[in-house]
């Protein structure tokens, strides 16, 4: 049985694909050849000190992607990291800056400072590093290749276009089963990423390109790890907190959803302040019937921001959602206080919200 006869197989029957040594060993020989741009870089006769300072951090990050896809193909234990998808574009894209100048190309990351997480942000750069580099074999001289990233609730997309001759619809198939049209290609690439993104729960697809454009576009989808779940909108809710005006206090984005969601599902009027600032804003035009309070966003002055908002809403139900897990800071007093302690059920949320709690 070949590598080729996984890509029919069903996910729960193909093969470990950080074990394929041959898409290892090709992850592998890509690292070093960035690497070994930026030697080259490093080693100019007109490299700054500022040049080879950064030419040596590509060339250390590198050479420990290098090691690490080696480890990891013999067995060692896979690190789980995770990144902002924007983080891990732009990273690839630095790092490729050399591959581009040597072709005359340029390179664009739309969504750099897209804030949604991914899992295995290893798999995920070296499937755009395969694919930018794809890219750039085939990119005329001043063409421009683009890196778009952009997420939703439950998935990052990251599309990876070029302005090359494109691929042949006789030949679309072909590419994610081992062809290679490219001269000195192995045919490895493209069919390895796309057995690392689905792997993973993604995919690695080639899109149709606009008739007013050139050249070829890949889109890899992931999905998030700081991923909400929404209800679905056709599912009923007991709106048991119908005209309830409850003031969330969180700097977690993916808690602050949550509570969103949920609360306003259920009828209550939801307002988030991230910051200390935020929450002086809140409460300086409005009354609440109830605050969620997590401490970190008023850590310099927990007492005064609690204090404050007693003062503002008199009779507020105050709810203190922490993660600590012995006692309550001293300067936090419990008194007329109720205590959610992370991480919590909703449950929990919605019996501390209830006026027989």
């Amino acid at each position: 049985m070949t590598d080729r006869d996984d890509e029919d197989k069903p996910e729960s029957q193909r093969g470990d694909p950080h074990r394929d040594l041959a898409g290892v060993l090709h992850d592998v020989s890509n690292a070093l050849t960035v690497l070994l741009g930026w030697v080259g870089e490093a080693r100019a006769a007109d490299a700054t000190p500022e040049t080879t300072a950064y030419a040596l951090t590509i060339v250390e990050q590198r050479a420990r992607i290098a090691r690490d896809l080696a480890r990891h193909a013999i067995g060692s234990p896979r690190i789980d990291e995770q990144l902002p998808a924007g983080e891990i574009a732009r990273e690839v894209v630095d790092a490729l800056a050399v591959e581009a100048s040597r072709v005359g190309a340029t390179m664009l990351v739309n969504g750099a400072d897209a804030l949604a997480k991914v899992a295995g942000a290893l798999d995920v750069s070296q499937v755009l590093t395969n694919l930018v580099m794809n890219a750039l074999a085939y990119a005329p001289r001043g063409s421009e290749v683009t890196v778009d990233v952009t997420a939703d609730d439950e998935r990052v997309a990251i599309v990876v276009a070029d302005q090359g001759p494109g691929v042949p619809e006789s030949r679309r198939d072909g590419i994610f089963r081992g062809a290679s049209f490219r001269p000195g290609g192995t045919g490895v690439g493209l069919r390895h990423s796309r057995a690392l993104a689905r792997a993973a729960g993604g995919d690695v697809e080639l899109l149709p390109s606009p008739p007013e454009a050139a050249g070829a576009r890949f889109r890899v989808t992931w999905p998030r790890v700081d991923a909400v779940p929404r209800p679905p909108v056709s599912t009923p809710r007991v709106r048991e907190l119908t005209g309830m005006r409850v003031l969330v206090v969180e700097d977690d984005a993916a808690v602050t959803q949550l509570l969103e969601t949920a609360l306003e599902g259920r009828g209550a009027d939801v307002t988030v302040a991230s910051t200390g600032a935020e929450l002086a804003a809140a409460v300086a035009g409005a009354r609440y019937d109830a605050a969620l309070v997590d401490l970190s966003p008023i850590a310099d002055d927990a007492a005064g921001a609690l204090a404050n908002l007693r003062t503002s809403s008199p009779g507020i139900d105050l709810v203190l959602i922490t993660g600590s897990a012995d006692r309550l800071p001293d300067v936090v007093g419990t008194e007329g206080m109720k205590l959610v302690r992370k991480p919590f059920e909703l449950a929990e949320i919605l019996a501390a919200l209830s006026k027989k709690a």
